[in-house]
């Protein structure tokens, strides 16, 4: 009854918004299998402007406005490159290309629209989050973070009690026709295996990307310590070095935007205590993970084949972009052309250095150095890990979670 209350006192545009969040962290389940875009968190952010339109008429010559300027350097770049294409005639034969186009075709290629679709309930979530986020938000997110991390779990619980996958759920078929379900990864803890923590996110690298913000968000609006615990447990869990990433990247920003509050310093020593508590539990099994998982794939140890992988691919993409024409070489050769295995050589390669830089100015702009609350500096290590863990491990730029915190960490009302 008191839920019902509550709901009944929000308006339709926080309604809708309850209802978007919970799909917000899904990826791996789509209306149609076989079309990778038919998400429902897509299909609800191109509803989004049909909630506007009829219910908030005031805000929407802002929103016009706001897409319009996307749209116009979308449209900016999008010339400036195919221009570039077409006048240098580039090779693109040794690049990792999206679509499976012949290398001979250099201009308007497929992906550059396809991606450029998935950017658009991006920006729509974006523009959502920014003009009518407000606080009453701030429980629907940790509790569909929450709810996110708790499917993982049952599918971890649910193949430690039956050996088999318990994901019944995802349905996304990548290019290759290999459906998410079927890509589960496991290790073994204890001589007892278990499968790495992914949710529906799709694979562990994805999850521990989408949930470390909702784990700082919740830490930082003071959240129920069992919620944001089991987010903790889940994030472990995936064994993800953008995992261990992340909570480096967040411990750094911790230590320097609260070094004059004692506070924060006394609960951050108790927690990096903790971890080393466990730390002597499992230091064996642990160290493993740590070289497994981070020293090999910084060291290019020739033994773990998807760390050289993304060595070979960064360097490569750096010394191809550094090679191409001035045109190219500062507004890319198309956005959506290449997706490599992180994101700062995706973005130097396909919309050049300006390109990079403006996107560097549009997601860091509103960290904080002064004035700082709890909720500030969790803003700023939000932007801050989300940023580093997509430029060094996760070359993902439509994740509707990346969009979420950034619009409202951008909206006047937080």
């Amino acid at each position: 009854m008191r839920l019902e209350k509550n709901l009944n006192k929000l308006d339709i545009i926080d309604k809708f918004f309850i209802i978007w969040s919970f799909f917000i962290p899904i990826t791996s389940f789509v209306l149609i299998p076989s079309v990778k875009g038919s998400l429902i968190s897509y299909i609800l952010g191109f509803i989004s402007p049909l909630i506007i339109l009829f219910k908030r008429k005031n805000f929407l010559k802002k929103y016009i406005i706001c897409f319009g300027e996307f749209v116009y350097i979308w449209l900016a770049f999008f010339c400036l490159s195919q221009l570039g294409n077409l006048i240098y005639n580039i090779n693109i034969s040794d690049l990792i290309l999206v679509s499976n186009e012949t290398n001979n075709i250099k201009v308007f290629r497929n992906s550059i629209f396809t991606q450029s679709l998935y950017l658009v309930p991006c920006i729509l979530l974006y523009l959502y989050c920014k003009f009518f986020y407000n606080i009453k938000w701030d429980k629907w997110i940790v509790y569909s973070g929450w709810l996110f991390s708790v499917i993982g779990l049952y599918f971890l619980l649910y193949f430690l009690l039956t050996g088999q996958n318990g994901d019944i759920i995802s349905n996304r078929v990548f290019a290759d026709n290999t459906e998410v379900s079927n890509i589960a990864q496991r290790l073994s803890i204890l001589s007892i295996g278990i499968e790495r923590v992914q949710s529906l996110s799709g694979e562990p690298s994805m999850y521990a990307f989408t949930i470390l913000p909702y784990i700082i968000f919740a830490i930082h609006r003071k959240a129920n310590k069992l919620l944001i615990a089991t987010m903790i447990v889940s994030l472990l869990l995936s064994v993800s070095t953008t995992g261990f990433l992340g909570i480096i990247i967040y411990i750094i920003c911790i230590l320097f935007f609260s070094k004059i509050n004692k506070r924060y310093i006394k609960n951050l020593i108790i927690f990096i205590g903790i971890l080393i508590f466990i730390y002597f539990l499992f230091s064996s099994y642990i160290d493993e993970i740590i070289m497994n998982m981070i020293i090999n794939k910084i060291t290019a140890d020739p033994t773990n084949i998807s760390g050289l992988e993304r060595s070979a691919n960064i360097m490569d993409n750096i010394i191809y972009w550094s090679n191409l024409n001035n045109i190219n070489f500062l507004f890319g050769i198309g956005f959506g052309v290449i997706r490599s295995t992180d994101l700062l050589t995706t973005f130097l390669i396909n919309i050049g250095l300006i390109g990079t830089l403006l996107f560097a100015y549009f997601y860091l702009k509103k960290i904080k150095l002064r004035n700082l609350t709890m909720k500030k500096i969790g803003d700023n290590a939000i932007l801050l890990v989300l940023f580093i863990t997509s430029m060094i491990s996760v070359p993902e730029f439509s994740y509707l979670s990346f969009w979420l915190f950034l619009g409202l960490i951008n909206s006047k009302n937080n």
